[in-house]
């Protein structure tokens, strides 16, 4: 099945369930698309049901700035520039970012944004998820 029609399938459903086209559902499907493995119509819609029921796109700007921000609190030598900070977390949603919790989220931008992970940002992500109780 082509992206074409997996655009028009969706958009089918939307439109029977008056959801109205912005440019986030649009970021949404365009991610959706590009993960889709789906070769049948009733496959492709229970995986992009599947896929909503992740997290929205303001939510993860929302969580990686205020973890960003947060990293920073305690240090007073380093005064961090975040003004780079959105265009950043934007690419990296933009990219096809499929985090389905919080967790996933965080880890995801370590990993593709510093190219790094280790037990120590394991250690700060569950220290921020727990503070901020995020799930």
């Amino acid at each position: 099945m082509d992206d074409i029609t997996k655009r028009a399938l969706i958009h089918g459903v939307d439109q029977k369930n008056g959801i109205l086209g912005t440019t986030e559902r649009e970021h949404q499907i365009t991610a959706f698309i590009k993960q889709d493995e789906s070769t049948a119509p009733l496959e492709m819609l229970t995986a992009w049901l599947q896929f909503q029921s992740g997290i929205s796109e303001k939510e993860k700007r929302d969580t990686i700035v205020k973890y960003e921000m947060w990293l920073f609190r305690a240090d007073t030598t380093v005064k961090p520039d975040f003004s780079e900070l959105p265009p950043m977390v934007d690419r990296f949603i933009n990219g096809g970012d499929c985090s389905k919790s919080y967790y996933e989220l965080l880890v995801n931008w370590e990993k593709r944004t510093y190219n790094t992970f280790s037990d120590l940002k394991d250690e700060h992500i569950k220290e921020f998820l727990a503070k901020f109780k995020l799930t």
